[in-house]
């Protein structure tokens, strides 16, 4: 599941949408990472507890500590996953260099095809992790 998410997401007025796995499709080294930490989201959000695990696996620990102060890190990812009504998502690029990198992605919004940016940052303890969506 991914987003067209943005912060700060506590307001509301974007969601999440369902991606199904492209594992086989991501290729190897930072963007392949970069893929898989996109495809976590996806299936943490699906899976029983999933909130606690994408903000302890997959959101930096900065862009968790901002959501905690916005009304606690797993409440408003689970008040954005309850939102859900699509099933589309399509990685279009991943740009990166040693410590950040930007995914552009294709969701659908209200039956329309939008582009979401989202933000990482290669933490050196944890791996590369969503920094910022929106």
């Amino acid at each position: 599941m991914l987003a067209a998410l943005c912060l700060p997401v506590a307001l509301g007025g974007c969601s999440f949408v369902r991606t199904p796995s492209t594992t086989s499709k991501i290729p190897k080294g930072a963007p392949g990472q970069i893929g898989t930490v996109v495809n976590d989201l996806s299936s943490d959000a699906t899976a029983s507890g999933g909130a606690s695990t994408i903000c302890s696996s997959v959101l930096s620990s900065a862009l968790e500590a901002q959501l905690n102060k916005v009304g606690g890190c797993k409440k408003v990812i689970e008040n954005q996953l309850d939102t859900v009504d699509d099933d589309s998502l399509t990685i279009e690029s991943v740009t990166w260099s040693s410590h950040t990198a930007t995914a552009e992605v294709k969701t659908v919004v209200n039956g329309k095809h939008q582009l979401q940016t989202l933000d990482l940052i290669n933490q050196k303890k944890g791996g590369w992790r969503i920094s910022s969506l929106g």
